[in-house]
């Protein structure tokens, strides 16, 4: 069967699953709660956030949701809506010179860290669970219906948005953007972010007390030195006192 051919037998299947997939027009949609964020948008501002980015690679158990999350096409719609927002990348720059991130990479130095990745490395049921996430046949279905996702469209429609364009033409005047400017020229800045850097505090596994060492062995006691060795017996010595 030519491709062609193929795809047009298969159109109706799709057309089936995306209306299978569309809310009821009957039911009343959930509103979400006021301030309340997905589990993609809460991912997303760890990744961009760089006192907390790189956590995902911290703990085997961290790399399987990270994993569900960008084998995913939702990750990268949140992603694409943010990148045409000029203030996503002062909140990501205000977090590079935030105190918070030299801590967030001097974790890396933690043994633990690698302690975990090596027990998972013989674990079977950590590769189970990545060959479920990589062949889980509802994700390659969303994968597949990405060119009708009204997702997809909706970043196109910001993308031509004149409201987008107006944001970035605003940007360098915005008072956000005018307090990171003034942060970032701070020498005060500069100075919490390497005391940071230094800071023992941050990395106690590399920075035990003296107590929690083990104490020294005593050194060994020396021998005390053998007597002399006597060159004449007590009588012979009597005997020539007589004699003179």
């Amino acid at each position: 069967m030519k491709p062609g051919l193929l795809l047009l037998a298969l159109f109706p299947l799709f057309i089936s699953v995306a209306q299978a997939d569309a809310p009821d027009a009957d039911a009343k949609p959930v509103e979400p709660a006021e301030g309340a964020i997905s589990s993609t948008q809460r991912l997303a501002d760890r990744c961009t956030d760089f006192t907390s980015n790189g956590w995902s690679f911290k703990a085997p158990r961290n790399f399987l949701k990270w994993l569900d999350a960008f084998t995913d096409p939702g990750i990268y719609f949140e992603f694409a809506n943010r990148s045409l927002d000029p203030q996503s990348y002062v909140r990501t720059l205000s977090s590079l010179i935030d105190p918070g991130t030299p801590k967030n990479y001097l974790e890396w130095s933690n043994p633990e860290i690698y302690e975990q990745w090596a027990q998972a490395a013989s674990d079977e049921q950590f590769y189970g669970a990545v060959t479920n996430i990589l062949f889980d046949t509802s994700r390659i279905m969303r994968w597949v219906m990405l060119p009708i996702d009204g997702r997809a469209w909706g970043v196109l429609g910001n993308a031509v948005n004149p409201d987008t364009w107006l944001k970035w033409l605003k940007a360098p005047v915005d008072p956000k953007t005018q307090e990171l400017l003034a942060k970032a020229a701070n020498p005060e800045t500069a100075r919490v972010w390497f005391e940071a850097l230094g800071d023992p505090a941050n990395t106690p596994w590399l920075n035990a007390p003296f107590s929690d060492m083990p104490a020294a062995e005593p050194a060994p006691e020396t021998p005390a030195a053998p007597p002399a060795e006597q060159t004449s017996l007590p009588g012979r010595d009597k005997a020539a006192g007589a004699r003179l």
